[in-house]
């Protein structure tokens, strides 16, 4: 009975571990030693199959955790003997490799734990191994440059990697994937990587999305031929926003104190759109805030209209709304909403090519998102090249 109880003990202790090619031999509360069943094993010399035993040896293994326990692994290892040529030989065992002590699971494992925001720290202790060794498990996942879509985003991040401030990342928005992670946002180095692709592949890009960057417009209008920019339209409706607040922190100036603070707390009232405000409070709130200054209910009135104009179906309905909204801007001569026209002027045919075809960067923006988390957590990221792994192992194993 008792041997029938330690068979079933062996048999699920090796089944959480994932070796049920090996069964547990003995056992105490912080140890466990293992063996593989005795077969015969072909000579690495001569080729002929021998079973004949020479000697046991005790290896050490590094392994899964185990239900979070702490424990230690034993191998009793054996070495076989072949009487056809007197050669000693390991037995070949299916879940270490030779000279190992770390076993393909536990590698995995580490690995695999890249994928959640966990830093390397948090891992090895996990693992119960070093921060180094899980560093080394982790720089063995890698990826080649990546082949051009047709429709490509591109956007900066914060990294503080490879001792440069900025990033660059590079994803398809239309199929919501991360293409590639570029070591800084220099013009140069843009360049140099766009024309390692072939010709014929830089032919195929038919559509760039980005932010209003002229950095990255003389890039693209040189790289990519054929590419027709899209304007992120976040980035351009963020500049009415940015118009609006610098209208509202100029008239407050002249408030009193108490009046400036009410105005500050409840800026949120002045660039949420009319439409959405839902709470007849924050309406009446928003009615008594334009009726103290003219001048902030004239930028109010031209915000509400440029979004009203960013709602565009397409082109012409844009190209008519954009008209109404100049003429009301000229009028009114506010200079942070002239400031606002002539970018609009300037970006014309990238915001108008982003209302025909819908592209943004909303996606890109989410994996910058997902970046910052991820510095966050890991306390920075210093190593180019493990970062650029690391945002990639993250997007593909989030994609699954």
């Amino acid at each position: 009975e008792r041997s029938y109880l330690f068979m079933l003990d062996t048999q699920s202790t090796t089944f959480f571990l994932n070796l049920e090619e090996a069964y547990v031999i003995d056992s105490t509360d912080t140890t466990l030693t293992i063996e593989l069943p005795r077969k015969k094993h072909p000579c690495p010399v001569c080729g002929q199959r021998t079973d004949k035993i020479h000697d046991y040896r005790l290896q050490k293994v590094k392994h899964i955790p185990l239900l979070h326990k702490s424990y230690e692994l034993f191998f009793r290892k054996r070495r076989y003997y072949c009487p056809h040529c007197a050669k000693r030989f390991a037995e070949t065992v299916p879940f270490l490799g030779k000279f190992q002590r770390m076993s393909h699971l536990l590698k995995q494992f580490v690995i695999s734990q890249f994928s959640n925001m966990k830093s390397a720290t948090e891992i090895a202790r996990q693992a119960r191994i070093s921060v180094t060794t899980a560093l080394r498990l982790f720089d063995h996942v890698s990826y080649p440059k990546p082949l051009l879509p047709e429709v490509l985003a591109i956007d900066e991040f914060k990294g503080n990697a490879a001792k440069e401030k900025f990033q660059c990342i590079l994803a398809n928005p239309k199929a919501k994937t991360t293409l590639d992670i570029l070591k800084n946002r220099k013009s140069e180095d843009l360049y140099e990587y766009f024309t390692e692709f072939s010709l014929e592949q830089r032919q195929n890009v038919q559509h760039v999305v980005m932010d209003l960057s002229n950095l990255f417009r003389s890039v693209v209008k040189t790289s990519f031929p054929n590419a027709q920019i899209v304007a992120d339209k976040f980035h351009v409706c963020r500049l009415a926003n940015w118009a609006m607040e610098a209208v509202r922190k100029d008239v407050q100036k002249e408030f009193s104190d108490y009046r400036r603070k009410y105005f500050k707390k409840s800026r949120f009232l002045l660039l949420k759109r009319h439409k959405n405000l839902t709470n007849d409070e924050h309406k009446e709130q928003l009615a008594l805030m334009l009726q103290v200054s003219e001048k902030l209910c004239y930028a109010y009135s031209l915000k509400e209209l440029f979004y009203e104009m960013m709602d565009s179906a397409d082109s012409q309905t844009y190209a008519l709304r954009f008209k109404r909204w100049q003429e009301d801007v000229l009028q009114h001569n506010l200079p942070q909403f002239i400031r606002l026209m002539n970018t609009m002027i300037e970006w014309k045919h990238e915001i108008v090519a982003a209302i025909e075809t819908g592209y943004s960067n909303g996606y890109i923006e989410g994996c910058n998102n997902r970046t910052k988390v991820l510095k966050r957590t890991c306390y920075g990221l210093r190593n180019f090249e493990r970062m650029r792994n690391r945002i990639l192992y993250l997007a593909v194993t989030k994609n699954r």
